[in-house]
């Protein structure tokens, strides 16, 4: 994944190619032709754009872009993942069963970084 570019205020449209999405979930084309919603400006401090890519389902992907080097991906669909990502590393978790992939990942953050649990 390459690096993302810092978003800017004026209107664009999102590289979606660097956007992690795991390939098992992935259907073709589903970031390039679906429609998408981008929220600016009135989001959190902290927090750049929230991008929502709709599909005929619904919600397909929501994309929160933290700093210029961080972002959080949930993508839905029979198997929903959540993939965080700091500049070109990060990882992508499957999040459809209990004791999954994100919550083994959730239990090791919290079993090594005490600090940072919330309950």
């Amino acid at each position: 994944m390459k690096k993302p570019t810092k978003p800017t205020r004026t209107s664009r449209n999102p590289r979606r190619s660097r956007v992690p999405v795991s390939p098992k979930s992935r259907r073709s084309g589903q970031l390039a032709n679906e429609s998408t919603d981008q929220l600016r400006g009135s989001a959190a401090p902290g927090i750049l754009s929230v991008d929502v890519v709709k599909g005929k389902g619904g919600v397909e992907v929501v994309v929160v872009r933290l700093a210029p080097h961080h972002l959080v991906v949930i993508t839905g669909g029979a198997k929903p993942t959540v993939s965080m990502a700091c500049t070109h590393h990060g990882f992508v978790a499957e999040a459809f069963e209990l004791n999954g992939q994100l919550e083994q990942v959730i239990n090791h953050v919290r079993k090594h970084f005490p600090k940072l649990r919330v309950d």
